[in-house]
C-alpha cells in the first residue's frame, strides 16, 4: 500500500489535488472557509523547511503552517 503525500512533502513548483482535510473541527472550519477542499488544485509556491507553505489555490496565495500541512493530503499531478 502506498503512502499518501502530504502537502509538505510536495516540492516548489508541484502542483496536485485535495485529497482530505483532517485535524481538529476548528482547523478544518478554518481552511476550508479559505478555500483548501477536497478536490481543489494546488500548486506550491515555496517550501523551505524553516517557513510555512506558500500556495495557489482557487486563484488565492495562502500561507499554511507547516505543522497544519501535515493534515492535508493531496494527489501530486504528474508532470507534463
Amino acid at each position: 500500500m502506498r503512502k499518501m503525500p502530504r502537502l509538505s512533502d510536495l516540492k516548489a513548483g508541484q502542483k496536485g489535488h485535495v485529497l482530505s482535510v483532517g485535524g481538529k473541527p476548528d482547523f478544518q472550519r478554518r481552511i476550508t472557509a479559505v478555500g483548501v477542499t477536497p478536490g481543489g488544485r494546488l500548486t506550491v509556491l515555496q517550501n523551505e523547511k524553516k517557513y510555512p507553505l506558500l500556495i495557489s489555490i482557487r486563484n488565492t496565495a495562502l500561507a499554511i503552517n507547516r505543522n497544519d500541512c501535515e493534515e492535508i493530503m493531496v494527489e501530486v499531478e504528474a508532470n507534463e
